[in-house]
């Protein structure tokens, strides 16, 4: 297997290693979410005792949904490019990355009541509230 991997390598042109690490966000104190219950709880409260957000949504109505998280990046990245003919070359990228946007929505009524908190990754808990841009009239 080395040997094969000593020829692969015979031919790269450019190899390239790099440490990536970017934090974007503090993350917020969430020891206060198990206090909070659904129905009872109000926007108010809940913005007093976690603060400011980092995202809101709005939903159906009057409903919103606000976001706490944050965004942790780092780890290895390894490159290598090729030339494969004249004036034309191939590349490859590797990332041994573990990129989380890990944190806490909470969905709020038109009353601005708390009905739940879903935890995750944003990505994903955040899908049903994006909007599409509008499409142009022309």
């Amino acid at each position: 297997m080395s040997g094969a991997l000593a020829v692969a390598l015979g031919g790269v042109s450019c190899v390239k290693a790099q440490y990536e690490r970017h934090i974007v966000l503090q993350p917020a104190d969430t020891s206060e979410l198990e206090h909070l219950v659904p129905g009872e709880t109000d926007l108010a409260h809940c913005l007093e005792v976690l603060g400011a957000p980092n995202f809101v949504w709005e939903r159906r109505g009057d409903a919103i949904a606000i976001a706490y998280g944050a965004y942790r990046h780092q780890g290895w990245q390894l490159g290598a490019s090729v030339n494969v003919g004249r004036g034309m070359s191939a590349s490859f990228d590797y990332g041994e990355l573990e990129a989380l946007t890990r944190g806490y929505v909470l969905l709020f009524d038109a009353n601005w009541r708390l009905e739940g908190v879903n935890e995750g990754l944003l990505r994903d808990l955040s899908a049903e509230f994006e909007r599409t841009p509008p499409q142009s009239v022309e």
